[in-house]
This record gives structure tokens, C-alpha cells and sequence, in this order.
């Protein structure tokens, strides 16, 4: 058998764990309306959403389903309106292509059921693994993580992953790390830390609910904080990791 701990960059299982505790009292996401409607509708969502805020994508979104609120509605939709419709996300043009190409392979690959397996998910048109652990996630209820920009810089600055890793690289290490509870959940939890706290740029390192389980070293200069003035917890932290790191055969 593998051990779950040497999988992980830095950061000790345990500790993970208390950091997604920690913040899951904290977080309860309310969900943009582009991943919270039924499997297709997500579908079309992650397509929009790709580079753009929330709030951009879930106008395009309801302007987009206003018009065209079924699967067979928007297949006979005018390329021209929809492209018009999707205008607020990000490359727009491009993103009202790959959506109606989305439509028709659903339509005659899949029967119009958006599939449940990540393989298959894989083969829409312009839907890459983010989108698809999205769908699987949030549309099908299972217990997928997407590794979002958010997500993505809060894992590597706790030490759950290292800068380099791939997509997928983040991706398993974290679903090591966290107990098939906490999976379904970690998507919404970091997220929503990332956009309070973790920002990628000026992240709020002086106010961070969990800054001694962050593995960031940059973490003390960006609370402008002197890290001599912190060693006794900086201490205290370290021993509790390395007792956490005795095996324990409950993993």
C-alpha cells in the first residue's frame, strides 16, 4: 500500500485536513447561476466561463438561456444571435462556436444527455478538465476537484502541490490528501478563501485564518510580518506536524 503522505509536496495530510475544516466552518458558496442548473446548462456554463469573472459569464449565461432554454432550441439558434447574446464573457466569438458545437455533439453522440464519466466528457468540443471536473462535480454530484486558478494557488501555497505541477498533477494530490468527505466540498471552500483571502496578487497574508499551515515563503514579507517575532508558534506549529507525521493506521 502507498502512504497518502508522500504524495503531497509539503504539507502534512493531517494538517490539510485541519486547514479544510478550519475554513469549511467559515465558507458556505453561493453557487453563480452558470454551474448550478441542470447537467447540460453547466455544461454551457464552463464553456463561457473560461478567463472570465463569475458575474460576466452568469449574464451571458441568462441572456443565452433566455432565448434558447432547450437543447433543441439552441441547436436552431442563428450563430449570429448567439454570438451577440454571449458578448459580455471573453472571447465571445470564439466561445459561440465551440458552444454550439458542444450542442450538436450532445445531440448526436450522446442522445442530448450530457455523459457522466470524465472520459467522455473529455471529448466534447471545448471542454477540457477543468470543465469536466466541474460538471462531474457540481451537475452529477460527484466527487471531482477542479482545479481552478484559485484553487490552484492556495494548494501550492500550502505546500499541497509544488509550483510546477500540471493540472493533473494538483489534481491527484489533492484528492490523496482529502477524505472522500471533504471532496465534494474542497472546490467551494478554496474558492472561496482564494477570492477573501489567497488572492493570487496582494494575497491578505496578515489577517489569513491559516497562516501557520501555509508553506508559502513568501507568506511572513507578504503580511509584513518578522518572522523572529513568530518563532514560538512557528515552533510550536512544526512539532505539531511532525507528531502528526507518526503513522496512524486509522489512513
Amino acid at each position: 500500500m502507498f502512504d497518502r503522505r508522500v504524495l503531497c509536496w509539503h504539507v502534512d495530510r493531517r494538517n490539510f485536513l485541519k486547514v479544510l475544516r478550519i475554513l469549511g466552518s467559515r465558507y458556505k458558496r453561493d453557487l453563480p447561476a452558470h454551474i448550478r442548473e441542470d447537467p447540460f446548462r453547466t455544461m454551457i456554463g464552463c464553456l463561457l466561463s473560461t478567463r472570465t469573472l463569475d458575474e460576466r459569464t452568469d449574464i451571458a449565461y441568462t441572456a443565452l438561456f433566455s432565448r434558447y432554454p432547450t437543447l433543441e432550441s439552441l441547436l436552431a439558434a442563428d450563430p449570429e444571435v448567439v454570438k451577440e447574446l454571449v458578448r459580455p464573457v471573453n472571447f465571445y466569438a470564439t466561445k459561440a462556436k465551440r458552444v454550439l458545437e458542444a450542442a450538436s455533439y450532445i445531440s448526436k453522440v450522446h442522445g442530448g444527455k450530457v455523459p457522466r464519466s470524465r472520459k467522455c466528457l473529455l471529448e466534447v468540443p471545448g471542454i477540457g478538465p477543468k470543465c469536466a471536473d466541474i460538471i462531474l462535480n457540481y451537475a452529477f454530484r460527484k466527487a471531482a476537484v477542479a482545479v481552478d486558478t484559485h484553487v490552484e494557488v492556495v494548494s501550492k501555497r500550502l505546500g499541497v502541490c509544488s509550483p510546477e505541477d500540471s493540472y493533473d498533477e494538483a489534481k491527484k494530490k489533492i484528492e490523496t490528501l482529502a477524505t472522500k468527505r471533504e471532496l465534494g466540498r474542497i472546490n467551494d471552500i478554496l474558492v472561496c478563501f482564494g477570492k477573501e483571502f489567497c488572492k493570487k496578487r496582494n494575497p491578505k497574508c496578515n489577517i489569513c485564518p491559516v497562516f501557520f499551515y501555509c508553506e508559502w515563503p513568501e507568506k511572513f514579507k507578504a503580511a509584513k510580518r518578522e518572522p523572529e517575532r513568530y518563532q514560538g508558534t512557528e515552533i510550536r506549529t512544526k512539532r505539531a506536524q511532525d507528531s502528526a507525521k507518526t503513522p496512524d493506521k486509522s489512513l
